[in-house]
């Protein structure tokens, strides 16, 4: 297993940092003229939130490469070794690759809408087709799928660590979203929340 995850983890992470951030933020700038990256670095939560956020790919990065070297080194990011199962890094790859596919999808229905970050500046269109259906963060749970994924691949105090953090910040930041677009959508947005669910 270890040889695929050689393969696999470096190919994952230039698919995720390269299309769901690096290309989309091209795309959506060469469309708006709008730098879609608006983590700002607000007094309160915001700030916590957007720290962490410019963190993550680091700490992700990171891991993978401690992974990487010779194996010796890994046990630097305290292993949890009763998790560390073929069949459980295989759900971890498959989980991984479900919340890359989410994400994709979720950010393409955005179009022009897209932003990392909220866009205290400039209004953007209200979406709720496709994903947006079912779930009014389907980027955010696509993270999710991710980092769980990525912590069944790696299950160590690292990826346990993300996942937490994860868990708490994205609901942060999920609220600072919905407080904006309730002030931006009013009664649109309002009802678009009685009829579909934080995640799914």
């Amino acid at each position: 297993m270890r040889e695929i995850l050689t393969l696999f983890l470096p190919i994952y992470f230039i698919l995720l940092f390269g299309l769901a951030f690096a290309w989309r933020s091209w795309r959506t700038y060469g469309q708006t003229g709008i730098n879609p990256g608006r983590l700002l670095d607000n007094a309160g939560p915001e700030e916590i939130t957007s720290r962490y956020f410019k963190l993550l790919p680091l700490l992700l990065l990171l891991v993978m490469v401690v992974f990487l070297l010779p194996e010796a080194n890994y046990e630097y990011l305290a292993p949890i070794h009763w998790l560390q199962h073929e069949y459980l890094q295989t759900l971890g790859v498959a989980i991984m690759s479900a919340g890359l596919v989410v994400i994709l999808l979720a950010q393409g229905q955005m179009g022009e809408s897209w932003r990392i970050g909220v866009d205290y500046d400039h209004r953007t269109e209200f979406v709720r087709q496709g994903l947006f259906k079912y779930s009014r963060n389907p980027i955010f749970a696509g993270i999710m799928l991710s980092v769980f994924g990525y912590f069944l691949v790696l299950p160590n105090a690292i990826t346990l660590l993300i996942v937490m953090l994860d868990l708490a910040l994205i609901q942060v930041q999920i609220r600072l979203e919905e407080q904006h677009l309730a002030a931006e959508h009013g009664d649109v947005y309002k009802r678009y929340c009685e009829e579909v669910r934080r995640w799914v």
